[in-house]
């Protein structure tokens, strides 16, 4: 079997630096190697949606205790791909909350091995889900309203996205992957028509003022989302 830690043992995260980007008054935008993370901050503890890879764990942590001295109270996972989920373990142990749909906990808990990639093991018990849901649910936290939605076969089986109305700012984790090519999990629940059925919904709820969050690339908007969508549908 495989651990994490042998999957990165030759990559080199030492020269990784954690950036955050402000999307709105208490929702930041943290980069660095994986897919990219939002972060919630205020009174109520810190929101954060995907945690990367676990040997960045304590890098994004210190990127966020700039942010907030308040705890990490949930971790959300967009889905359950490891450059998304490979924190989890580390910021279970400090005490978040994971939360995810009840696909992810299905695909996290059980070994996968994908098209030319190394196998996945399962993770940890601490780094799954301990809140799952099926379709939809809302956290009311910070003065958010945070509306979370299930992507019905998009990138994979088990994606979400993040909407929070009241600063007009939506995570789409990999269903949108801004200036790159797109991916999709086919071996594992992903479907091209899904991603497109996705993004159709997203940008119902955009208008051209909205932040949209990406799983990979820089901070976008509604027209960026529509060149993307383009894109797919193009190739």
């Amino acid at each position: 079997s495989f651990s994490q830690k042998n999957l990165f043992a030759q990559r080199d995260f030492s020269k990784v630096e954690i950036n955050a980007e402000q999307v709105a008054d208490n929702i930041y935008m943290l980069t660095g190697s994986g897919g990219n993370i939002g972060v919630v901050v205020g009174e109520d503890g810190v929101f954060m949606i995907d945690s990367q890879y676990e040997p960045l764990s304590e890098k994004i942590a210190a990127a966020i205790g700039k942010l907030s001295s308040q705890p990490i109270k949930y971790l959300f996972n967009t889905h359950w791909h490891g450059d998304h989920t490979g924190g989890n373990e580390n910021f279970g142990k400090k005490g978040a909350v994971i939360v995810a749909h009840e696909n992810v906990k299905n695909r996290m808990s059980t070994a996968h091995i994908r098209p030319f990639r190394r196998p996945t093991p399962p993770a940890a018990a601490i780094a799954q889900p301990v809140i799952t849901f099926k379709n939809d649910m809302k956290f009311h936290l910070n003065r958010e309203d945070i509306l979370i939605y299930h992507f019905h076969y998009g990138h994979t089986d088990g994606d979400a996205f993040v909407y929070f109305p009241k600063s007009n700012v939506i995570h789409m984790g990999d269903n949108f992957f801004k200036g790159r090519f797109p991916y999709i999990d086919l071996s594992l629940g992903g479907s091209v028509e899904g991603v497109l059925k996705n993004i159709n919904e997203v940008l119902f709820l955009a208008d051209s003022e909205t932040k949209i969050i990406p799983g990979h690339g820089a901070l976008a908007n509604k027209k960026d989302l529509m060149e993307y969508r383009d894109v797919i549908i193009i190739a």
